[in-house]
């Protein structure tokens, strides 16, 4: 029997699905600032009171919102739970591993570097934004150690590659700044970054590192 797409639960998931795609392309275009609650109610096509059910400021909404455009929906799946990060830590060749990383990361990055310069914006005057962008990046700084250490661990990294310089030098390099910098400043696409990004770790995951600085 097909669900019922009337029932409450699914009305809900529709309602929350116009507010935060409201909210995220106001937010992208207005900034942090230049948008309010009440913006965001008309261009989803509901009530204010509708709005303050769901979010009780306009600091939660954008929580919200990155945190869609993080898994890519409304699912309640964490990304790290997410069939493609497995893939990543998981896949046997280490093509697979790198193909699947930079295919579903320049995804994740296109959704997610507008509003997370957003994000950014509201960070100094917004202790709720504040903390879960902290605790976002040393949840991707977690991640990323995870995915290298794996990979060395499974001998499909070169023998003298150095995790202390791989981790923070993939950090850095893969990291939302840096690919708004490419795609703005360099006119990049998302294909391009991947396709830099696909190139940029088999390098580092094939050659020596390179010995530390006395």
């Amino acid at each position: 029997m097909p669900p019922d797409v009337n029932a409450p639960s699914t009305r809900a998931a529709r309602t929350e699905q116009r507010i935060v795609d409201a909210a995220r392309d106001l937010f992208v275009e207005r900034g942090w600032r230049g948008t309010t609650l009440t913006d965001v109610a008309k261009a989803a096509g509901v009530a204010d009171r509708t709005i303050y059910v769901r979010f009780a400021t306009k600091a939660d909404l954008l929580r919200r919102v990155v945190d869609v455009a993080v898994v890519g929906d409304l699912e309640p799946e964490r990304l790290a739970d997410r069939d493609w990060v497995s893939a990543t830590l998981e896949a046997p060749t280490l093509d697979e591993r790198l193909t699947t990383e930079a295919t579903h990361a320049a995804d994740l990055l296109a959704r997610t570097a507008p509003v997370l310069a957003v994000a950014m914006q509201a960070e100094g005057e917004e202790p709720v934004i504040a903390r879960a962008a902290q605790d976002a990046r040393e949840s991707t700084l977690r991640q990323v150690r995870t995915f290298w250490e794996r990979l060395f661990a499974d001998g499909l990294m070169h023998a003298r590659a150095d995790l202390d310089w791989v981790v923070p030098t993939a950090a850095l390099l893969g990291n939302a700044e840096t690919y708004v910098h490419m795609t703005r400043t360099l006119g990049w696409d998302t294909e391009t970054y991947r396709r830099w990004r696909l190139r940029t770790w088999r390098h580092l995951a094939t050659a020596p590192s390179p010995a530390p600085i006395e």
